[in-house]
Protein backbone atom coordinates (compact mmCIF):
# COMPACT_ATOMS: atom_id res chain seq x y z
CA UNK A 1 0.00 0.00 0.00
CA UNK A 2 1.26 3.45 -0.93
CA UNK A 3 1.75 5.16 2.42
CA UNK A 4 1.35 8.69 1.04
CA UNK A 5 -2.43 8.85 1.49
CA UNK A 6 -2.59 7.31 5.00
CA UNK A 7 0.22 9.61 6.14
CA UNK A 8 -1.40 12.72 4.73
CA UNK A 9 -4.78 11.84 6.22
CA UNK A 10 -3.27 11.05 9.63
CA UNK A 11 -1.53 14.44 9.70
CA UNK A 12 -4.75 16.24 8.75
CA UNK A 13 -7.05 14.15 10.91
CA UNK A 14 -7.32 16.59 13.87
CA UNK A 15 -8.55 19.23 11.44
CA UNK A 16 -11.20 16.86 10.09
CA UNK A 17 -12.38 16.09 13.62
CA UNK A 18 -12.67 19.84 14.24
CA UNK A 19 -14.70 20.21 11.04
CA UNK A 20 -17.08 17.49 12.20
CA UNK A 21 -17.39 19.11 15.64
CA UNK A 22 -18.41 22.39 13.99
CA UNK A 23 -21.16 20.62 12.04
CA UNK A 24 -22.42 18.82 15.16
CA UNK A 25 -22.93 22.17 16.90
CA UNK A 26 -25.77 22.97 14.48
CA UNK A 27 -29.03 21.31 15.70
CA UNK A 28 -30.28 20.46 12.21
CA UNK A 29 -33.31 18.37 13.25
CA UNK A 30 -35.48 18.04 10.16
CA UNK A 31 -38.83 17.20 11.79
CA UNK A 32 -41.56 19.83 11.39
CA UNK A 33 -41.95 20.64 15.08
CA UNK A 34 -38.33 21.82 15.33
CA UNK A 35 -36.73 25.04 14.09
CA UNK A 36 -36.17 24.50 10.37
CA UNK A 37 -33.90 27.55 10.21
CA UNK A 38 -31.27 25.29 11.78
CA UNK A 39 -31.52 22.90 8.82
CA UNK A 40 -30.93 25.88 6.53
CA UNK A 41 -27.97 26.96 8.69
CA UNK A 42 -26.56 23.45 8.42
CA UNK A 43 -26.95 23.46 4.64
CA UNK A 44 -25.12 26.77 4.44
CA UNK A 45 -22.29 25.40 6.57
CA UNK A 46 -21.91 22.37 4.27
CA UNK A 47 -22.02 24.55 1.16
CA UNK A 48 -19.31 26.81 2.59
CA UNK A 49 -17.16 23.75 3.36
CA UNK A 50 -17.23 22.70 -0.27
CA UNK A 51 -16.57 26.23 -1.48
CA UNK A 52 -13.66 26.69 0.93
CA UNK A 53 -12.09 23.44 -0.32
CA UNK A 54 -12.23 24.63 -3.92
CA UNK A 55 -15.07 22.50 -5.25
CA UNK A 56 -17.14 23.88 -8.11
CA UNK A 57 -20.80 24.69 -8.66
CA UNK A 58 -21.77 24.53 -4.97
CA UNK A 59 -25.51 25.10 -4.70
CA UNK A 60 -28.74 24.16 -2.97
CA UNK A 61 -31.12 21.64 -4.50
CA UNK A 62 -34.29 22.41 -2.61
CA UNK A 63 -37.29 20.05 -2.33
CA UNK A 64 -40.88 21.22 -1.66
CA UNK A 65 -40.25 21.06 2.11
CA UNK A 66 -37.59 23.77 1.85
CA UNK A 67 -34.91 21.60 3.52
CA UNK A 68 -31.99 21.98 1.12
CA UNK A 69 -29.73 19.27 -0.20
CA UNK A 70 -26.25 20.56 -1.02
CA UNK A 71 -24.50 19.86 -4.33
CA UNK A 72 -20.89 20.46 -5.34
CA UNK A 73 -18.55 18.83 -7.82
CA UNK A 74 -14.98 18.20 -8.91
CA UNK A 75 -14.34 17.98 -12.64
CA UNK A 76 -11.08 16.26 -13.58
CA UNK A 77 -11.41 14.73 -17.04
CA UNK A 78 -14.59 13.88 -19.00
CA UNK A 79 -13.00 10.53 -19.91
CA UNK A 80 -12.77 9.56 -16.23
CA UNK A 81 -15.69 7.90 -14.42
CA UNK A 82 -17.99 10.06 -12.31
CA UNK A 83 -18.73 9.03 -8.73
CA UNK A 84 -21.61 10.59 -6.76
CA UNK A 85 -21.00 10.78 -3.01
CA UNK A 86 -24.07 10.84 -0.76
CA UNK A 87 -24.51 11.68 2.92
CA UNK A 88 -27.05 13.79 4.85
CA UNK A 89 -26.70 16.81 7.12
CA UNK A 90 -30.02 16.60 8.99
CA UNK A 91 -30.25 14.73 12.29
CA UNK A 92 -32.72 13.02 14.59
CA UNK A 93 -34.27 14.71 17.66
CA UNK A 94 -32.21 14.38 20.83
CA UNK A 95 -34.74 12.13 22.62
CA UNK A 96 -34.39 12.39 26.43
CA UNK A 97 -31.80 15.11 26.95
CA UNK A 98 -31.48 14.27 30.66
CA UNK A 99 -29.86 10.97 29.67
CA UNK A 100 -27.07 12.63 27.67
CA UNK A 101 -23.78 12.70 29.56
CA UNK A 102 -22.72 15.75 27.55
CA UNK A 103 -24.96 18.17 25.68
CA UNK A 104 -26.07 16.65 22.35
CA UNK A 105 -24.96 19.67 20.35
CA UNK A 106 -21.75 20.36 22.26
CA UNK A 107 -19.32 17.74 20.89
CA UNK A 108 -17.09 16.01 23.41
CA UNK A 109 -14.40 13.35 23.04
CA UNK A 110 -14.34 10.55 25.61
CA UNK A 111 -12.38 7.31 25.32
CA UNK A 112 -11.48 8.07 21.69
CA UNK A 113 -15.14 8.47 20.70
CA UNK A 114 -16.72 11.74 19.63
CA UNK A 115 -20.13 12.29 21.28
CA UNK A 116 -22.89 14.45 19.82
CA UNK A 117 -26.05 14.24 17.76
CA UNK A 118 -25.09 13.53 14.15
CA UNK A 119 -21.56 12.40 15.01
CA UNK A 120 -22.16 8.98 13.46
CA UNK A 121 -25.43 9.58 11.59
CA UNK A 122 -24.49 11.21 9.35
CA UNK A 123 -22.36 14.32 9.58
CA UNK A 124 -19.29 12.10 9.74
CA UNK A 125 -20.25 10.88 6.26
CA UNK A 126 -19.99 14.44 4.95
CA UNK A 127 -16.50 14.93 6.35
CA UNK A 128 -15.44 11.43 5.24
CA UNK A 129 -16.30 12.28 1.62
CA UNK A 130 -14.76 15.74 1.82
CA UNK A 131 -11.49 14.52 3.34
CA UNK A 132 -11.12 11.47 1.09
CA UNK A 133 -11.63 13.46 -2.11
CA UNK A 134 -9.35 16.32 -0.99
CA UNK A 135 -6.47 14.01 -0.08
CA UNK A 136 -6.84 11.69 -3.08
CA UNK A 137 -6.91 14.71 -5.40
CA UNK A 138 -3.66 16.00 -3.89
CA UNK A 139 -1.97 12.68 -4.68
CA UNK A 140 -3.67 11.67 -7.96
CA UNK A 141 -4.40 14.99 -9.63
CA UNK A 142 -6.47 14.83 -12.81
CA UNK A 143 -6.27 11.04 -12.85
CA UNK A 144 -8.92 11.19 -10.14
CA UNK A 145 -12.50 10.32 -11.06
CA UNK A 146 -14.93 13.19 -11.46
CA UNK A 147 -16.79 13.71 -8.18
CA UNK A 148 -20.29 14.94 -7.39
CA UNK A 149 -21.36 15.55 -3.80
CA UNK A 150 -25.02 15.31 -2.80
CA UNK A 151 -25.71 15.98 0.88
CA UNK A 152 -29.41 15.58 1.69
CA UNK A 153 -31.32 17.75 4.16
CA UNK A 154 -34.35 15.62 5.05
CA UNK A 155 -33.23 11.98 5.23
CA UNK A 156 -34.17 11.54 8.88
CA UNK A 157 -37.75 12.68 8.36
CA UNK A 158 -38.39 10.40 5.39
CA UNK A 159 -36.73 11.89 2.26
CA UNK A 160 -40.16 12.96 0.98
CA UNK A 161 -38.68 15.38 -1.56
CA UNK A 162 -35.55 13.45 -2.53
CA UNK A 163 -37.13 11.79 -5.56
CA UNK A 164 -38.11 15.19 -6.94
CA UNK A 165 -34.54 16.42 -6.47
CA UNK A 166 -33.16 13.47 -8.42
CA UNK A 167 -35.77 13.79 -11.16
CA UNK A 168 -35.40 17.54 -11.66
CA UNK A 169 -31.60 17.41 -11.57
CA UNK A 170 -31.01 14.11 -13.36
CA UNK A 171 -28.48 15.54 -15.82
CA UNK A 172 -26.63 17.51 -13.16
CA UNK A 173 -26.36 14.42 -10.93
CA UNK A 174 -25.65 11.88 -13.70
CA UNK A 175 -22.94 9.45 -12.59
CA UNK A 176 -21.36 6.04 -13.10
CA UNK A 177 -21.56 4.94 -9.46
CA UNK A 178 -22.83 6.11 -6.07
CA UNK A 179 -21.21 5.79 -2.65
CA UNK A 180 -23.72 6.14 0.20
CA UNK A 181 -21.84 6.85 3.45
CA UNK A 182 -24.79 6.34 5.80
CA UNK A 183 -24.47 2.72 6.91
CA UNK A 184 -22.42 0.92 9.52
CA UNK A 185 -19.49 -1.37 10.11
CA UNK A 186 -20.35 -4.72 11.60
CA UNK A 187 -18.22 -3.93 14.63
CA UNK A 188 -15.47 -1.56 15.71
CA UNK A 189 -12.48 -2.16 13.47
CA UNK A 190 -14.43 -4.47 11.10
CA UNK A 191 -14.91 -2.63 7.77
CA UNK A 192 -18.14 -3.56 6.03
CA UNK A 193 -19.91 -3.11 2.71
CA UNK A 194 -23.67 -3.36 3.01
CA UNK A 195 -25.25 -5.36 0.18
CA UNK A 196 -28.91 -5.39 1.24
CA UNK A 197 -31.40 -3.15 3.03
CA UNK A 198 -34.80 -4.03 4.39
CA UNK A 199 -37.70 -1.92 3.23
CA UNK A 200 -40.16 -0.25 5.56
CA UNK A 201 -43.66 1.10 5.94
CA UNK A 202 -45.99 1.97 8.79
CA UNK A 203 -49.64 2.61 9.56
CA UNK A 204 -51.35 4.42 12.40
CA UNK A 205 -54.50 2.75 13.74
CA UNK A 206 -57.27 4.37 15.82
CA UNK A 207 -60.04 2.25 17.32
CA UNK A 208 -63.20 3.82 18.79
CA UNK A 209 -66.23 2.39 20.55
CA UNK A 210 -67.90 5.40 22.19
CA UNK A 211 -68.03 9.15 21.66
CA UNK A 212 -66.29 10.12 24.92
CA UNK A 213 -64.57 8.39 27.88
CA UNK A 214 -67.01 7.03 30.48
CA UNK A 215 -67.01 6.05 34.16
CA UNK A 216 -65.79 2.43 34.13
CA UNK A 217 -67.96 1.44 37.09
CA UNK A 218 -71.13 2.78 35.55
CA UNK A 219 -70.66 1.66 31.95
CA UNK A 220 -68.11 -1.17 31.53
CA UNK A 221 -69.35 -4.66 30.76
CA UNK A 222 -71.79 -4.29 27.89
CA UNK A 223 -69.61 -1.77 26.04
CA UNK A 224 -66.46 -3.13 24.28
CA UNK A 225 -63.15 -1.77 25.55
CA UNK A 226 -61.29 -0.30 22.53
CA UNK A 227 -57.94 -0.79 24.30
CA UNK A 228 -58.44 -4.53 24.67
CA UNK A 229 -59.85 -4.70 21.14
CA UNK A 230 -56.73 -3.04 19.71
CA UNK A 231 -54.52 -5.38 21.75
CA UNK A 232 -56.39 -8.35 20.22
CA UNK A 233 -55.85 -6.98 16.72
CA UNK A 234 -52.15 -6.50 17.38
CA UNK A 235 -51.87 -9.99 18.84
CA UNK A 236 -53.35 -11.41 15.62
CA UNK A 237 -50.39 -10.15 13.57
CA UNK A 238 -47.92 -12.84 14.71
CA UNK A 239 -47.91 -16.22 16.42
CA UNK A 240 -46.04 -17.13 19.60
CA UNK A 241 -42.83 -17.75 17.63
CA UNK A 242 -42.94 -14.39 15.86
CA UNK A 243 -44.13 -15.72 12.49
CA UNK A 244 -46.18 -13.12 10.62
CA UNK A 245 -49.81 -14.21 10.14
CA UNK A 246 -50.86 -11.55 7.61
CA UNK A 247 -52.03 -13.46 4.53
CA UNK A 248 -49.50 -13.50 1.65
CA UNK A 249 -47.32 -11.01 3.52
CA UNK A 250 -44.11 -12.99 2.94
CA UNK A 251 -44.66 -13.59 -0.78
CA UNK A 252 -41.77 -12.82 -3.12
CA UNK A 253 -38.85 -12.81 -0.65
CA UNK A 254 -35.45 -13.06 -2.38
CA UNK A 255 -33.00 -15.27 -0.45
CA UNK A 256 -29.38 -14.17 0.09
CA UNK A 257 -26.73 -15.44 -2.32
CA UNK A 258 -24.26 -18.08 -1.23
CA UNK A 259 -21.49 -15.44 -1.19
CA UNK A 260 -23.58 -13.30 1.18
CA UNK A 261 -24.37 -16.28 3.41
CA UNK A 262 -20.68 -17.22 3.55
CA UNK A 263 -19.82 -13.65 4.56
CA UNK A 264 -22.56 -13.66 7.25
CA UNK A 265 -21.27 -16.96 8.66
CA UNK A 266 -17.69 -15.66 8.71
CA UNK A 267 -18.78 -12.93 11.14
CA UNK A 268 -19.33 -15.57 13.86
CA UNK A 269 -22.14 -13.58 15.42
CA UNK A 270 -23.39 -15.28 18.57
CA UNK A 271 -26.52 -15.12 20.67
CA UNK A 272 -24.40 -13.84 23.54
CA UNK A 273 -23.16 -10.91 21.45
CA UNK A 274 -26.70 -10.05 20.34
CA UNK A 275 -27.92 -10.12 23.94
CA UNK A 276 -25.11 -7.84 25.08
CA UNK A 277 -25.39 -5.32 22.22
CA UNK A 278 -29.20 -5.11 22.32
CA UNK A 279 -29.51 -5.25 26.12
CA UNK A 280 -31.83 -8.26 26.02
CA UNK A 281 -33.02 -9.32 29.47
CA UNK A 282 -31.81 -12.75 30.67
CA UNK A 283 -35.17 -14.55 30.51
CA UNK A 284 -36.25 -13.11 27.16
CA UNK A 285 -36.35 -15.83 24.50
CA UNK A 286 -35.28 -15.14 20.92
CA UNK A 287 -37.76 -15.55 18.08
CA UNK A 288 -35.24 -17.30 15.81
CA UNK A 289 -32.65 -20.04 15.95
CA UNK A 290 -29.27 -18.86 17.21
CA UNK A 291 -27.73 -19.78 13.83
CA UNK A 292 -30.19 -17.56 11.95
CA UNK A 293 -29.79 -14.28 13.85
CA UNK A 294 -28.17 -12.31 11.03
CA UNK A 295 -30.46 -13.62 8.29
CA UNK A 296 -33.45 -12.81 10.53
CA UNK A 297 -32.17 -9.28 11.14
CA UNK A 298 -31.23 -8.59 7.54
CA UNK A 299 -33.23 -10.83 5.19
CA UNK A 300 -36.60 -11.51 6.85
CA UNK A 301 -39.60 -9.23 7.50
CA UNK A 302 -40.77 -8.07 10.91
CA UNK A 303 -43.70 -6.25 12.50
CA UNK A 304 -43.20 -3.92 15.47
CA UNK A 305 -45.62 -1.75 17.44
CA UNK A 306 -43.64 1.49 17.64
CA UNK A 307 -46.20 3.51 19.63
CA UNK A 308 -49.31 2.80 21.67
CA UNK A 309 -51.59 5.21 23.51
CA UNK A 310 -54.78 4.85 25.51
CA UNK A 311 -55.51 7.32 28.26
CA UNK A 312 -52.74 8.87 30.33
CA UNK A 313 -50.20 6.92 32.34
CA UNK A 314 -49.55 9.83 34.67
CA UNK A 315 -53.24 10.69 35.13
CA UNK A 316 -54.79 7.24 35.05
CA UNK A 317 -58.29 6.92 36.45
CA UNK A 318 -61.20 4.46 36.48
CA UNK A 319 -62.26 5.22 32.95
CA UNK A 320 -63.57 3.23 30.02
CA UNK A 321 -61.54 4.81 27.21
CA UNK A 322 -63.29 6.00 24.08
CA UNK A 323 -60.35 5.13 21.78
CA UNK A 324 -56.95 3.52 21.48
CA UNK A 325 -54.08 4.31 19.12
CA UNK A 326 -51.11 2.35 17.81
CA UNK A 327 -48.46 2.90 15.18
CA UNK A 328 -47.44 -0.38 13.56
CA UNK A 329 -44.17 -0.49 11.63
CA UNK A 330 -43.16 -3.18 9.17
CA UNK A 331 -39.70 -4.08 7.88
CA UNK A 332 -39.61 -5.82 4.53
CA UNK A 333 -37.13 -8.38 3.22
CA UNK A 334 -35.57 -8.04 -0.25
CA UNK A 335 -38.11 -9.03 -2.90
CA UNK A 336 -41.11 -7.63 -1.01
CA UNK A 337 -43.02 -4.51 -2.11
CA UNK A 338 -43.84 -1.78 0.40
CA UNK A 339 -47.15 -0.69 -1.15
CA UNK A 340 -48.42 -4.26 -1.53
CA UNK A 341 -47.43 -5.28 2.00
CA UNK A 342 -48.97 -2.15 3.49
CA UNK A 343 -52.29 -2.92 1.80
CA UNK A 344 -52.18 -6.51 3.07
CA UNK A 345 -51.51 -5.25 6.58
CA UNK A 346 -54.44 -2.82 6.37
CA UNK A 347 -56.73 -5.58 5.10
CA UNK A 348 -55.69 -7.84 8.01
CA UNK A 349 -56.32 -5.09 10.58
CA UNK A 350 -59.80 -4.43 9.24
CA UNK A 351 -60.72 -8.13 9.07
CA UNK A 352 -59.62 -8.67 12.67
CA UNK A 353 -61.36 -5.65 14.20
CA UNK A 354 -63.81 -7.11 16.78
CA UNK A 355 -67.31 -6.15 17.88
CA UNK A 356 -67.98 -3.70 15.05
CA UNK A 357 -65.70 -1.00 16.49
CA UNK A 358 -64.88 1.98 14.32
CA UNK A 359 -61.38 1.56 12.87
CA UNK A 360 -59.42 4.31 11.13
CA UNK A 361 -56.10 3.51 9.44
CA UNK A 362 -53.58 6.06 8.19
CA UNK A 363 -50.75 4.63 6.04
CA UNK A 364 -47.37 6.34 5.71
CA UNK A 365 -45.11 6.46 2.67
CA UNK A 366 -42.93 3.36 2.50
CA UNK A 367 -39.58 2.36 1.06
CA UNK A 368 -38.87 -0.82 -0.85
CA UNK A 369 -36.03 -3.19 0.10
CA UNK A 370 -32.76 -2.93 -1.79
CA UNK A 371 -30.02 -5.32 -2.88
CA UNK A 372 -26.77 -4.88 -4.80
CA UNK A 373 -24.86 -7.07 -7.24
CA UNK A 374 -21.31 -7.31 -5.91
CA UNK A 375 -19.90 -8.73 -9.16
CA UNK A 376 -19.00 -5.25 -10.45
CA UNK A 377 -15.24 -4.53 -10.01
CA UNK A 378 -15.97 -1.41 -7.95
CA UNK A 379 -17.12 -3.64 -5.08
CA UNK A 380 -13.90 -5.66 -4.98
CA UNK A 381 -11.86 -2.46 -5.24
CA UNK A 382 -13.73 -0.90 -2.32
CA UNK A 383 -13.47 -4.10 -0.32
CA UNK A 384 -9.70 -4.26 -0.91
CA UNK A 385 -9.34 -0.55 -0.05
CA UNK A 386 -11.21 -1.04 3.23
CA UNK A 387 -9.15 -4.09 4.11
CA UNK A 388 -5.91 -2.13 3.58
CA UNK A 389 -7.13 0.91 5.52
CA UNK A 390 -8.48 -0.96 8.55
CA UNK A 391 -5.92 -3.79 8.56
CA UNK A 392 -8.83 -6.26 8.83
CA UNK A 393 -10.62 -8.13 6.05
CA UNK A 394 -13.69 -6.21 4.92
CA UNK A 395 -17.03 -8.04 5.08
CA UNK A 396 -20.24 -8.05 3.07
CA UNK A 397 -23.15 -7.50 5.46
CA UNK A 398 -26.86 -6.75 5.37
CA UNK A 399 -28.78 -4.03 7.16
CA UNK A 400 -32.19 -4.32 8.76
CA UNK A 401 -32.89 -0.61 8.34
CA UNK A 402 -33.96 1.33 5.25
CA UNK A 403 -32.41 4.07 3.13
CA UNK A 404 -34.99 5.28 0.57
CA UNK A 405 -32.31 7.05 -1.45
CA UNK A 406 -30.64 3.79 -2.49
CA UNK A 407 -33.59 2.62 -4.58
CA UNK A 408 -34.25 6.15 -5.81
CA UNK A 409 -30.70 6.34 -7.16
CA UNK A 410 -31.26 3.08 -9.02
CA UNK A 411 -34.61 4.25 -10.38
CA UNK A 412 -32.99 7.45 -11.63
CA UNK A 413 -29.63 6.28 -12.98
CA UNK A 414 -30.26 2.63 -13.83
CA UNK A 415 -28.32 -0.41 -12.72
CA UNK A 416 -25.09 1.32 -11.72
CA UNK A 417 -22.96 0.25 -8.72
CA UNK A 418 -24.34 1.67 -5.46
CA UNK A 419 -21.76 1.09 -2.73
CA UNK A 420 -23.11 1.41 0.81
CA UNK A 421 -20.52 2.21 3.46
CA UNK A 422 -20.58 4.08 6.76
CA UNK A 423 -19.07 4.68 10.16
CA UNK A 424 -21.73 3.57 12.61
CA UNK A 425 -20.97 0.62 14.88
CA UNK A 426 -22.77 -1.25 17.70
CA UNK A 427 -21.64 1.37 20.24
CA UNK A 428 -22.70 4.48 18.32
CA UNK A 429 -26.34 4.58 19.53
CA UNK A 430 -27.53 6.46 16.47
CA UNK A 431 -31.03 7.94 16.98
CA UNK A 432 -30.68 7.41 20.75
CA UNK A 433 -29.06 9.30 23.59
CA UNK A 434 -25.27 9.69 23.72
CA UNK A 435 -24.71 9.09 20.01
CA UNK A 436 -21.01 8.69 19.31
CA UNK A 437 -18.42 8.00 16.62
CA UNK A 438 -15.29 5.88 17.00
CA UNK A 439 -12.43 8.14 15.93
CA UNK A 440 -10.08 5.32 14.92
CA UNK A 441 -12.63 3.99 12.43
CA UNK A 442 -13.37 7.54 11.29
CA UNK A 443 -9.76 7.92 10.20
CA UNK A 444 -9.69 4.43 8.66
CA UNK A 445 -12.90 5.14 6.77
CA UNK A 446 -11.41 8.29 5.22
CA UNK A 447 -8.29 6.35 4.20
CA UNK A 448 -10.39 3.56 2.69
CA UNK A 449 -12.39 5.89 0.44
CA UNK A 450 -9.26 7.79 -0.57
CA UNK A 451 -7.56 4.51 -1.52
CA UNK A 452 -10.64 3.61 -3.57
CA UNK A 453 -10.30 6.85 -5.54
CA UNK A 454 -6.58 6.20 -5.94
CA UNK A 455 -7.39 2.74 -7.29
CA UNK A 456 -9.75 4.25 -9.87
CA UNK A 457 -7.01 6.67 -10.89
CA UNK A 458 -4.58 3.99 -12.03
Amino acid sequence: MNETLPTRIHEMFPRYVKTLEDLIRIPSISFDNFDQNEVLRSANAVKELFENHGFENAQFLTPPSGRPSVFAELKTNPKNPTILLYAHHDVQPTMREALWISSPFVPEIRDNRLYGRGAADDKSGIVLHLAAVTQALAVCGNRMPNIKFLIEGEEECGSSGFESILTKNKELLKCDAVIIADLSNFDEGVPSLTTSLRGMSAVSVVLKSIKTPLHSGSWSGPIPDPVQALCKIIASLTDSEGNILVEHFNDGITPPTQEELDSYNALNYTEEKLRKEAGILPNTELLCDKDEILTTLWRKPSIVVTAFKAGSRTHAGNVLQDSAYARIGIRLAPGMQADRCTLRLIDHLKKNCPNGLEISIFPEDGANPFTTDVSHPYYSLMRDSMTKAYGTEAKYIGCGASIPGAQLFRNTFGDIPILMTGLEDPKCNAHGENESLGLKDFESGIIAEALFFEGLSK
